[in-house]
């Protein structure tokens, strides 16, 4: 894979090319994860549904709005 160099639009926005796009099958008006590494750069990914509670992708269910794993919902049921 060939690195592509963008600079940020006025407004500090970033357009992802478009045949980068079309190779992830990334389509307009879907979501994506932007998480900061360890060494300054940015991870962009289609987005996965995480815990809103301890960050995990497994086991992730959606109730009320609210994304959680089944471990933290147990851990909440116990507290309740």
């Amino acid at each position: 894979m060939s690195m592509t160099s963008k600079k940020l639009t006025s407004s500090a926005g970033l357009t992802i090319p478009k045949d980068l796009r079309l190779r992830l099958g990334w389509k307009p008006g879907m979501s994506v994860d932007i998480d900061p590494t360890s060494d300054g750069a940015l991870l962009i990914r289609a987005h996965s549904p995480r815990c809103r509670f301890c960050g995990a992708y497994e086991n992730v269910h959606k109730y009320k709005d609210i994304t959680i794993c089944t471990e933290c919902a147990k851990e909440m049921k116990e507290a309740i």
